[in-house]
């Protein structure tokens, strides 16, 4: 006979509180930014000359995602209020309040301890470092100064370029020229992503007081231009990686012609100064990098 005082949880609650803490992760952004250091990995093992076991990859691949997705709920909880105020991120659970604030920010402690934990103890220091470092930069310098300073986007930059770094780390335990030119590819390519999604959202920014244009009152020419001269800066560095492969060749013309539809979707969108045109550079950034990445996987 059944004790009627005991009940089971609720699986569709529990199945839609899953599913807000997925959210707070920014899984798609996540996923990108993890995969560079999925790729960071894969190039670090290649060019130094070392293998890869099974419990590295996992720990470094599940430590990142941990990294990564508690930044992201940390961000929001620090900006609930202006999520709020913007049609983009209003229904997000925190500001529709199907996740509280405390809660929020307990998921985002533990799931940066936990992370910083596996990346300390089963990877190196140095990787559990740049992680912290990530998570510190993020949180606690671009989220409080974008409504202060333009200037945010490039602190942004800064953690948001440090998973390829980190993917190389893991395995070699150290710096090389190679993985600072990912790092290098990696901030400048984001100057145009980022400004793109700011032109097509601008009035959603302007109504949380985000400072998220090249400068202040920049219209979509000057923001295009911005786009097109890191589009270009980030060509040079791209394709310096081929220095370090060992069938450069097989990298060169995929990274060229990468790269010049890269610039050419932002000089397309200085010139159309539309909505449409901003796409395209959203569109071209976020295919140009996981391109270029597989492209010097397969020449490594």
């Amino acid at each position: 006979m059944k004790n009627p005082s005991i009940s089971l949880p609720q699986v569709p609650l529990l199945v839609m509180r899953l599913k807000d803490y997925w959210a707070l992760s920014k899984p798609r952004v996540t996923l990108l930014v993890w995969g560079t250091t999925l790729a960071g990995m894969v190039l670090g093992a290649r060019i130094a000359s070392v293998s890869i076991s099974a419990s590295l990859l996992f720990n470094t691949l599940l430590g990142s995602w941990l990294v990564i997705a508690a930044a992201n709920v940390l961000n929001q909880v620090l900006e609930v209020e202006p999520d709020s105020r913007m049609q983009r991120t209003r229904n997000r659970p925190l500001p529709a309040n199907r996740v509280g604030l405390t809660e929020g920010l307990a998921l985002g402690v533990v799931w940066a301890v936990v992370g910083l934990l596996l990346l300390a103890l089963f990877v190196n220091l140095l990787t559990a470092a740049l992680g912290a470092l990530s998570i510190a930069l993020y949180v606690f310098a671009y989220t409080p100064l974008k409504p202060r300073t333009h200037l945010a986007t490039a602190i942004g930059a800064i953690p948001g370029a440090i998973p390829p770094l980190a993917g190389w780390t893991a395995v070699t335990g150290d710096f090389a020229a190679t993985s600072l030119l990912l790092f290098a590819v990696q901030f400048l390519w984001q100057f145009p992503h980022f400004w793109a999604i700011a032109w097509l959202v601008r009035k959603d920014y302007d109504a949380a007081g985000f400072k998220m244009l090249p400068f202040p009152n920049a219209d979509a020419v000057a923001t295009a231009s911005a786009c097109l001269q890191y589009a270009a800066a980030t060509a040079p560095f791209a394709l310096a990686l081929a220095l370090a492969l060992d069938k450069p060749y097989l990298y060169l013309i995929p990274a060229a012609l990468l790269s010049v539809w890269f610039a050419m979707a932002s000089y397309h969108f200085k010139k159309r100064s539309d909505e449409a045109g901003a796409r395209k550079v959203l569109k071209a950034s976020i295919v140009y990098l996981p391109l270029l990445l597989l492209a010097a996987i397969a020449a490594s």
